[in-house]
């Protein structure tokens, strides 16, 4: 799948991590950050993508909120219905 097919736009991803560290705790979302970070850095990287999946999937009850102020999250890590 290419960049565009996911939607990985490293503008979005930066503006993302800026609305996560400036309406919730970073250092609780640190790990949530560094992931974004380096998958703005390397859009094309599957295996930051199952980190990002396992990252967002043990953020408990703060997944509403990290969903909220990032919501360019729901995109990539929502199944393509109409991939192979």
């Amino acid at each position: 799948m290419t960049e565009t097919d996911r939607g990985i736009n490293a503008s979005k991803l930066d503006e993302a991590i800026s609305m996560l560290e400036r309406y919730l705790d970073a250092e609780e979302l640190a790990p949530l950050l560094s992931v974004l970070g380096e998958l703005a850095e390397n859009p094309d990287d599957d295996t930051l993508l199952a980190r990002l999946s396992d990252v967002v999937g043990n953020l408990g009850v703060l997944q509403g909120a990290v969903l909220t102020y990032a919501p360019i999250l729901v995109g990539l890590l929502s199944d393509d219905p109409f991939s192979d």
